[in-house]
C-alpha cells in the first residue's frame, strides 16, 4: 500500500463512505475490458464508494449500466477531432470543452485512478480536480503522464500482464487482488436475443479482424481455416464474426475454411459479448474481442505473432496461446512488432491448441496467480 493521505485513508477503512473515485480508461476495447476486473475489485471492498468511469465513446456500451458503476462520462472523440480541425467549429469545440469540464468536476472526485497512463489521461485526471491522482511510474506510463498523478506505483517487469498491471493500483490502495473476477459486463436481452438468431447449437467464434491501426495484430486465414477444420471435427460450427470494416477479413477466412466455417451478420459490440458468452470457444489474435471472451467466461485460443503472449495473455478462462517457435519476446511493442509476424506458426500448432481447449470444461482453470 501507498502512503497516502490520511482523509483518503480513512474513507478506505469506512469502506469508501463519503469517497468518490473516477476511473481513467479511455479505450480500446480490450484495456476497457481488461481494467474492468481491477475495478471491480475495488467496489468488492468499498461498496460506499461511488465510482465513475471516463471513457472514449464507442466503448462506453461496455460499461452502461454495469452493476458495480455509478455512471459512465462518454468522450466524443471523433466529434472532438472534427470540432478541432474545422475553424468554423472552434466555438462548438469551445462549447463541447465546456460541458465536458463541467460534468467531470461535478463529480467531486477525491481519487482518480488513472489505469490509461499516457498525457491525455493525466490531464483529464487533473482536471477533475481530485486530490490524489494514482498512476504509474517508469515505461507504464508515457508522455509526461508521471508529472500530472500525485501517486505512482513501480513500474515492475515490462513483461508483466496487462491484468497484472491493473491490480498493482489496487494493491496501492491496500486492497486485495484476489480472486480475480469476471468482467461483469451486462449484456441485455436485446443483444441476447440478437445472438441467438444465428448461433447455431454448439458454436465457436472466429475472430480474423482488427481495427486499421491494429492490422498488423491479425493473424492469416489459413490459421484461422486449421481451427475451423478442426471444429468440424468436434462437431462445434465455427462462425465466422466481423465489425465495421472488417468484412474482407472474414472474406479471406470463410473461403481458406472451404465450407467448415460459417458467416455472421455484421455484429455489434453487445451482441459480439452475447455471442461469446455462449460460445464453446473463440479463436483469434491479440485483440479486443480476446479479451471480451475472457469478460464473459468464454475459453480462448489465442494466436500471437507481433505482439507478447505474456503481457496479453487471457485470463480467467481456459486457454491455449500460439506463438512463432523460437521467438524471443521483450514487452517492448516497438522491438516485438519488428522482429517478426506469424510465420512460424503452423496450422497443426492452431489445430492442436483447439483441441487442448476443447478436451476441458467450459469452466476457469487457468488463471492468474
Amino acid at each position: 500500500m501507498l502512503d497516502l493521505p490520511k482523509p483518503l485513508t480513512a474513507q478506505i477503512e469506512r469502506h469508501g463512505a463519503g469517497l468518490s473515485i473516477l476511473v481513467i480508461r479511455l479505450g480500446a476495447m480490450g484495456d476497457i475490458v481488461r481494467t474492468l476486473p481491477a475495478v471491480r475489485l475495488v467496489r468488492f471492498a468499498l461498496p460506499d464508494a461511488r465510482i465513475h468511469w471516463l471513457a472514449w465513446e464507442p466503448w462506453c456500451p461496455l460499461l452502461a449500466h454495469h452493476p458495480d458503476l455509478d455512471g459512465v462520462v462518454a468522450i466524443p472523440r471523433a466529434a472532438i477531432r472534427a470540432q478541432a480541425k474545422a475553424p468554423s467549429r472552434w466555438a462548438d469545440l469551445a462549447g463541447a470543452t465546456r460541458r465536458l469540464t463541467k460534468e467531470i468536476r461535478g463529480l467531486e472526485a477525491a481519487l482518480v485512478l488513472d489505469f490509461h497512463g499516457d498525457l491525455r489521461s493525466a490531464l483529464l485526471g487533473r482536471l477533475s480536480g481530485a486530490p490524489v491522482r494514482l498512476g504509474y511510474e517508469g515505461h507504464q506510463q508515457k508522455e509526461g503522464n508521471r508529472l500530472l498523478t500525485t501517486h505512482r506505483v513501480p513500474p515492475g517487469d515490462r513483461r508483466t500482464p496487462r491484468l497484472e498491471r491493473n491490480l498493482d493500483l489496487v494493491r496501492a490502495l491496500g486492497l486485495p487482488v484476489r480472486p480475480i473476477p469476471d468482467a461483469g459486463i451486462d449484456i441485455d436481452e436485446v443483444a441476447v436475443a440478437e445472438a441467438r438468431t444465428f448461433a447455431p447449437g454448439e458454436y465457436a467464434i472466429l475472430s480474423p479482424g482488427a481495427s486499421s491501426r491494429q492490422a498488423y495484430k491479425k493473424p492469416p486465414a489459413p490459421l484461422f481455416a486449421a481451427a475451423a477444420r478442426r471444429l468440424r471435427r468436434a462437431m462445434v460450427t465455427p462462425v465466422v464474426v466481423h465489425g465495421p470494416g472488417e468484412a474482407d477479413d472474414a472474406a479471406a477466412v470463410l473461403a481458406a475454411s472451404e465450407g467448415a466455417a460459417i458467416l455472421a451478420p455484421p455484429t455489434g459490440l453487445m451482441t459480439l459479448a452475447a455471442l461469446l458468452s455462449g460460445a464453446r470457444l473463440f479463436v483469434g489474435g491479440d485483440s479486443g474481442p480476446l479479451h471480451l471472451a475472457c469478460g464473459v467466461g468464454c475459453p480462448v485460443v489465442g494466436i500471437y505473432g507481433p505482439t507478447d503472449p505474456v503481457v496479453n495473455t487471457p485470463w480467467n478462462v481456459p486457454f491455449e496461446t500460439v506463438s512463432p517457435v523460437g521467438k524471443r519476446y521483450t514487452g517492448i511493442k516497438s522491438i516485438d512488432r519488428s522482429a517478426a509476424g506469424f510465420e512460424g506458426i503452423s496450422d497443426a500448432m492452431v489445430a492442436r491448441a483447439v483441441e487442448a481447449v476443447l478436451s476441458r470444461p467450459r469452466s476457469t482453470d487457468q488463471v492468474l496467480e
